[in-house]
């Protein structure tokens, strides 16, 4: 029997006095592992120690899986691939001047001027970021590059313009101010409190000098009245929407309040009264639920006055006072492209009546397809998601048929909600790595641990602070026994 084999063996029969965080690497043992007993050395009691009872200290020591979110984040797209994974089609969008993406700094100072938003036809020069400028950005930031990249979601006021009294702007520039360098009032300044900041400053470009592409409908698209070429790149810069919505590693934020009176006012005249009811504000929601990292999609409208004190990033600020916890919190799964039509038709309204319905089911199956059966990694980390979520997202796995990471660490999931997962689990054929940790999964071994015994892939399982218990310890042992393609448990 290999060396590696009996360190395995150790190193379990011994976990319950080794901090209880077990990271084991077989190292090409599947020759040996093929005729190893685990049930003889994984008792209840210390597979429960190495998977649920780890010391807090152990715990924190435990790196967050942050290397799953970099390896998707190369600022590189295979031909193969839809565009919603590389930078190259976000760049184009602009280079072809389809969009005029304008920068993050003139649009915060835009608000302090108390003008509404221009048209894209009067905005000057020095209101848009130079394409050429952003490919040397997107180079010089690395695995950070989706930083730079911001899209608004957002419902029109009025059907001249969507924000004629900057309902939205004064809004959306605190949050862009706090994106840029925590802004004024914060209490965790520069790269300590903005991801933007800090991929500036781990490039070596400067805090100081962050910026960043932001895209809004009315500003950067051509409006009406509009020259035949601007029609054209108007109609080219529509069809690019979906990939700055649903774009894996760009920033997403959705303003969905709006003014006191507007929904009676919508209501009276049978449009839609809020964000979620408008059948456009829907589509772009759900696609950017696809496969975007879990805090680059942020609701504005859960934002509360500690959480508009520091953006987020890794500075020493409690959850409650980070705005990307707050509003990333509790975003919808991925949704099948028959569920979103049954709500286009049923719930969701249109300013020009159902017959955008067609345009909008087009438009996210287009997606969703592409995205499905690309992404090979999708991290849903820290989104307060529980049973609900991971029943909803059990149901649109099946259609992943190349994910090979999922992340639902930092999640409220429950027994309940690592249960419904092994479900899935059971027949996901191409998932290498499953991370787990910092999740109550208590009362869930027996199932994962049937669904190791079918599942053929699973190489990697991280499930550090679970709180799983010894009864769950033994229905996951007997997974474990069984399941040789299994080669780091932490």
């Amino acid at each position: 029997m290999s060396a590696a084999v009996s360190a395995v063996r150790r190193c379990l029969s011994s976990c319950a006095a080794a901090d209880g965080v077990v990271d084991v690497q077989l190292q090409q043992a599947a020759p040996d592992l093929a005729s190893i007993q685990l049930a003889e050395a994984r008792t209840a009691a210390p597979v429960a120690a190495a998977v649920g009872a780890a010391a807090p200290e152990a715990a924190a020591e435990t790196k967050a899986p942050e290397e799953t979110v970099a390896a998707a984040a190369a600022p590189a797209s295979t031909p193969q691939r839809p565009p919603h994974f590389g930078p190259e089609a976000l760049l184009e969008s602009i280079e072809c001047g389809a969009i005029g993406a304008v920068r993050g700094r003139w649009y915060a100072a835009q608000a302090a001027s108390g003008k509404p938003l221009p048209r894209r036809q009067d905005l000057p020069p020095e209101a848009f970021f130079p394409v050429a400028e952003l490919r040397r950005l997107v180079e010089a930031l690395g695995e950070d590059w989706g930083f730079l990249f911001v899209a608004l979601s957002y419902r029109w006021l009025t059907k001249d313009h969507p924000d004629p009294e900057n309902f939205h702007l004064n809004i959306v520039a605190k949050v862009a101010r706090l994106y840029l360098d925590g802004g004024p009032g914060s209490l965790v300044k520069g790269a300590q409190g903005s991801p933007l900041a800090a991929a500036f400053r781990k490039a070596g470009l400067g805090e100081e000098n962050a910026d960043f592409a932001f895209f809004q409908d009315y500003p950067c698209l051509f409006q009406k009245p509009r020259s035949p070429e601007e029609d054209a790149l108007f109609k080219q810069g529509l069809s690019m929407l979906h990939v700055w919505y649903g774009h894996e590693q760009n920033v997403c934020w959705q303003q969905t309040e709006l003014p006191a009176g507007f929904a009676a006012e919508m209501e009276a005249l049978g449009l839609a009264r809020s964000y979620e009811e408008s059948g456009w504000c829907f589509v772009e929601a759900a696609v950017s639920a696809g496969v975007k990292v879990g805090t680059r999609r942020l609701d504005l409208g859960k934002r509360t006055d500690d959480a508009m004190t520091t953006y987020g990033g890794k500075g020493l600020a409690f959850p409650h006072w980070k705005l990307e916890v707050v509003c990333a919190a509790k975003r919808q799964p991925p949704l099948l492209p028959d569920e979103v039509r049954q709500l286009l038709e049923t719930e969701k309204k249109f300013t020009t009546g159902k017959e955008d319905v067609e345009v909008v089911d087009a438009l996210y199956r287009g997606f969703f397809e592409g995205v499905a059966g690309a992404a090979t990694v999708l991290t849903f980390k820290g989104l307060q998601w529980g049973a609900a979520e991971v029943k909803a997202l059990a149901g649109v796995l099946p259609r992943f048929s190349v994910l090979q990471t999922l992340d639902l660490s930092d999640n409220k999931l429950g027994g309940e909600g690592a249960s419904e997962l092994a479900g899935w689990l059971r027949g996901g054929a191409s998932l290498t790595s499953l991370i787990l940790s910092h999740n109550n999964i208590k009362g869930s071994g027996e199932a994962l641990g049937e669904a190791l015994k079918a599942n053929t892939s699973l190489k990697k399982l991280e499930m550090s602070n679970c709180g799983l218990d010894a009864e769950d310890g033994k229905g996951l042992a007997g997974g474990l026994a069984v399941h040789a393609p299994l080669t780091s448990l932490r």
